[in-house]
């Protein structure tokens, strides 16, 4: 079973599967990030945030121009 969690992007509640991924895959695992996408994660988050945010931030990566802070929002308080 995975671990309950709240995305520390949107505040959405969501289950971590990571630690369980041998037993059943995590839904992440499907979403491709580039370099790009990977990097600005790891800077303004230390835990996992949910596939939408994930999927999101990738978006926001590929969209022309550069990506911005407002590509990932602040966490919600």
């Amino acid at each position: 079973m995975g671990t309950a969690s709240r995305c520390p992007r949107c505040g959405a509640a969501f289950t971590c599967e990571a630690d369980t991924a041998l037993l059943a895959p995590c839904p992440c695992f499907a979403v491709r990030l580039d370099d790009a996408a990977r990097a600005l994660l790891r800077a303004r988050y230390d835990r996992c945030v949910c596939v939408a945010c994930l999927r999101a931030v990738q978006a926001a990566c590929e969209a022309p121009g550069d990506v911005t802070p407002a590509a990932a929002p602040p966490p919600a308080p």
